[in-house]
């Protein structure tokens, strides 16, 4: 008949149980909700498109206007070039009516001295002749022909020097008439110049905007990349998780370890177990029974060096009387992942390993959950 526990072990493990089920509760991590993170990147995503709508609009709106502005340029050049002609031809023409003007100054200043020669002529005979008179008619008349045709040529000469004058003063207002319109004309190829000028500016001001713009656009096309990388890793986790349920796996566990059982699930028991105890061979590694997380890996009294896997669904699994545990809190483990070895187990009286399962902290019989055999 076996003894039974003395009440300072009972005591023991009654605070023992109750420092286990205090750390299970401090051990449970916040849940992470995949499917959370999934939507908040969606968000993320669905903001980046709307990104990329707004700047693709804006780009196509810099394009229209880069466009309107070529096509002032283009306006602008054909203007230039066509009032450049203008000025060139009424250079041209200034220079024509430079040379004209220059022949009928030159014409003006012959006639002019043919003028005076024609005074210096006349003017002694006429003087003669009133003086002296004239002795006979003959005299007289042969005096009135030759005073006759020197007026006449007089005549002649000073319509000519009026006439000169009147094309020199007309050349001159069109030479006056082509000065103006040259200097108007420069006006506006200077205006031209300094629109273009300006046209310039904007066009590089355009053209900077629609490079920034770009840029913001691949760098969020490159964003959207990442994020649909992420979603779709996200999701392939969700995927993973779903077949990696432990909620389906009633019956289908594999053992920590095989060997003697020497403890059997008695929660009402006097002594109460809460778990199952087996007898194992030195050495023996100790896996866990499912995929999870370690979240608890220290010493606990009455309990050796314990170690608590979370499973996800509030389901934990918990390994005490293990000799060594080298994964740190924290670290994700595989299905039949090594995560110690056994060591002493004072109910197996030699090595051995005491194991445990909880859903949300209440203790749950194990070998409904462990495969049979």
């Amino acid at each position: 008949m076996k003894r039974p526990f003395s009440r300072p072990v009972l005591r023991a493990c009654a605070i023992a149980l109750l420092v286990m089920c205090t750390l299970f509760a401090l051990a449970a991590p916040a849940p992470a909700s995949l499917e959370e993170e999934v939507s908040a990147k969606s968000k993320q995503l669905a903001e980046r498109k709307k990104d990329i709508e707004t700047l693709t609009a804006k780009e196509r709106s810099l394009h229209k206007d880069l466009a309107k502005l070529e096509d002032s340029f283009k306006d602008a050049a054909a203007n230039l070039e066509k009032l450049q002609k203008e000025l060139a031809d009424l250079k041209k023409e200034q220079a024509e009516g430079a040379k004209r003007l220059a022949a009928l100054l030159s014409e003006r200043e012959k006639t002019s001295r043919r003028l005076a020669e024609m005074m210096q002529t006349l003017w002694p005979i006429y003087l003669t002749a009133r003086e002296e008179g004239f002795a006979s008619p003959d005299e007289w008349a042969e005096s009135n022909r030759r005073g006759e045709w020197l007026t006449a040529l007089y005549r002649q000469a000073q319509t000519l020097r009026e006439e000169i004058e009147r094309q020199s003063q007309t050349v001159a207002d069109e030479q006056s008439a082509l000065d103006q319109s040259a200097a108007g004309v420069a006006a506006q190829v200077e205006k031209i110049k300094a629109s273009r000028a300006e046209l310039e500016k904007r066009k590089s001001r355009f053209e900077t905007q629609l490079a920034e713009v770009r840029t913001q656009k691949q760098q969020s096309e490159k964003e959207i990349q990442g994020l649909m990388g992420s979603i779709a890793n996200l999701r392939h986790q969700i995927s993973l998780q779903s077949e990696k349920k432990i909620s389906k796996l009633q019956g289908k566990l594999d053992w920590p370890a095989k060997g003697k059982r020497v403890v059997s699930f008695n929660p009402d028991g006097n002594p109460a177990s809460n778990g199952i105890g087996l007898a194992l061979s030195p050495g023996t590694p100790v896996r866990s029974v499912s995929w999870g997380k370690v979240v608890h890996n220290d010493q606990l009294r009455g309990f050796g060096q314990v170690v608590i896997v979370f499973h996800g669904e509030d389901y934990y699994s918990l390994y005490a009387f293990l000799s060594d545990a080298p994964l740190p809190v924290g670290r994700e483990v595989e299905k039949g992942q090594q995560i110690g070895v056994c060591g002493f187990y004072p109910a197996a009286k030699g090595d051995g390993l005491y194991f445990e399962l909880r859903f949300k902290q209440k203790v749950i019989n194990p070998l409904k959950w462990l495969q049979s055999g």
